[in-house]
């Protein structure tokens, strides 16, 4: 008789060590056991793979010869989820112990749910926002990653705040994500323009479209570090987000601002930012 699988989590690794080893003890510590855990691995030349194997030696490896990037990696292991219910799962992630479960029965006891994520922390305990409003032409040039949001503080920025409470928002983070496999289907699943960053934000936004809600779980969650889970280093990492924050953009709202003067912003604030200190 085979296992019952509650849950599908969908694990992207490149060069993914050393965090990826402290992410996968927190998962044997679940007190739910019934998932599976998929590993799409972007061609890695550490011991991420190795060592996936050695805390779940039933774990599915799906290896590329090539960096096929976050997007189109987290839908090569959604084809091969066994579960309704997909959790994509940063390999920088600490999650919390029962927060599979808090995801688990929100999503079978919610209706017309969409995509949901809990609530992440820096490793001083402090809240790591995650969460936020869709970007559009207003808030964008005030979001954590402009430079001009280091100058001037507002309350325009998309990015949300903390929540004692389950609450419906605009856009969750793929750090920690779940949603329906046949809803991630029926919408499209994540758009492949997007190499990295942006593709979960457009997929709230799809989802929304088609009437789902969005929500953060304040019960669900862990300690988040920030950029370890791939070797890349911040320039490379600075670049994709803004070349993502573009593609949205021009997908979104197409246009004479997105093509023509949001790639001079994006340039400049990339290069700005690149001078000032990392947060």
């Amino acid at each position: 008789m085979s296992k019952q699988i509650d849950l599908s989590i969908i694990l992207i690794t490149f060069n993914s060590l050393p965090a990826l080893e402290q992410s996968l003890i927190s998962l044997t510590k679940s007190k739910n056991q019934n998932f599976e855990l998929i590993v799409v691995d972007n061609n890695s030349n550490d011991d991420s793979i190795s060592t996936v194997l050695s805390y779940f030696s039933d774990a599915q490896i799906i290896k590329n010869d090539f960096n096929a990037g976050f997007a189109k990696a987290c839908n090569m292991g959604a084809k091969k989820a066994q579960s309704d219910i997909l959790l994509f799962y940063n390999p920088d992630l600490e999650v919390d112990t029962g927060s599979l479960d808090v995801i688990i029965d929100f999503m079978q006891s919610t209706e017309n749910v969409g995509a949901v994520s809990g609530r992440m922390r820096f490793p001083d305990d402090t809240f790591q926002a995650t969460c936020r409003k869709f970007p559009d032409m207003t808030n964008i040039f005030l979001s954590r990653g402009s430079a001009l949001s280091r100058i001037i503080p507002t309350e325009k920025s998309y990015t949300l705040p903390d929540y004692d409470e389950d609450r419906e928002v605009d856009a969750v983070a793929g750090t920690f994500m779940a949603v329906r496999k046949e809803r991630f289907i029926q919408v499209g699943m994540f758009d492949t323009r997007f190499f990295m960053y942006m593709e979960d934000t457009d997929l709230s936004y799809r989802l929304k479209l088609l009437g789902y809600s969005n929500y953060f779980l304040p019960q669900a969650g862990g300690v988040h570090l920030w950029g370890k889970g791939s070797s890349g280093g911040h320039l490379i990492r600075s670049y994709y987000h803004h070349l993502s924050v573009w593609k949205y953009f021009l997908k979104h709202f197409p246009g004479g601002f997105s093509i023509l003067f949001l790639p001079v912003i994006l340039l400049g604030n990339f290069l700005l930012s690149m001078l000032m200190p990392k947060r």
